[in-house]
């Protein structure tokens, strides 16, 4: 095992010195993280890198654990790291990020605070073209899918799945960051861990019994700050203010593919 003070990484003997190239980064995303969000995970981070092929392991993080298959640690085959000599690492910041976001208890978009945070971390963190290119073309597919869902009458595009609704959350907070300025996600998370009793109290504990509590109580964080009117932005956007998408099951058939 290779260790930080918040960051190991378990990794198979062929990949370890890969591991100790990409566990520095992971280190400094993390300190960066914990610089914007203001609060620790709930527990240290550690990286699993399974081999190849070892069954369900297909990504992801749940309690601090990130999951992912060693290919991940094979820098030869990354352009990133064959081009800018930068290791492929935007994938492993955005789970971490998704655990900060928990551990506060903010809840919007499903994942979109987290993979919007990280975003922003990975390109401080591990600088490159490919990695900045591909965060423009995903956030071009979210700009089109939010003006297509408004020339629609605010009907989510029938021709995309449902767990794509979360692009629409995605360009939001976008927009709102640049109307805001630079201190939109500190002053958010200043908002959010003012709250802590509120996300900590027994209503809003649970995956989905106080799913639509947290959803809430994040949307007054965002909308406390000042001159944004975001419970505003989201009612002329046709999405709740007060029931998560989840909540909403647009993953289900049956879904009428509105946002409240």
């Amino acid at each position: 095992m290779l260790d930080s003070p918040n960051v190991s990484i378990l990794a198979p003997k062929s990949r370890e010195e890969a591991a100790a190239i990409v566990l520095p980064y992971l280190t400094r995303a993390y300190d960066e993280l914990h610089k914007l969000v203001g609060l620790h995970t709930k527990y240290k981070m550690l990286v699993m890198a399974y081999p190849k092929g070892t069954p369900g392991v297909r990504g992801g993080t749940s309690g601090c654990v990130i999951k992912y298959t060693d290919e991940n640690l094979d820098l030869a085959s990354q352009s990133e790291w064959t081009q800018h000599h930068v290791p492929h690492v935007s994938g492993y910041i955005e789970e971490m990020a998704h655990n900060f976001v928990h551990a506060t208890g903010a809840e919007f978009g499903w994942e979109m605070i987290g993979w919007t945070i990280s975003v922003k971390v990975s390109d401080v963190v591990a600088p490159n073209p490919i990695h900045r290119q591909s965060v423009v073309e995903t956030q071009l597919n979210q700009d089109r899918t939010f003006q297509r869902y408004l020339a629609a009458g605010r009907i989510f595009p029938a021709d995309l799945s449902g767990d794509q609704a979360d692009r629409l959350h995605a360009y939001l907070l976008r927009k709102c960051e640049q109307k805001y300025g630079p201190k939109f996600w500190p002053d958010f998370f200043t908002e959010v861990r003012k709250q802590h009793a509120a996300f900590s109290a027994p209503e809003a504990q649970g995956e989905s019994r106080g799913l639509n509590e947290r959803y809430r109580i994040t949307v007054d964080c965002f909308d406390r700050l000042p001159g944004l009117g975001f419970k505003n932005i989201l009612q002329n956007s046709g999405i709740s203010t007060t029931v998560a998408i989840q909540s909403l099951k647009p993953t289900q058939p049956g879904w009428n593919r509105k946002l409240q």
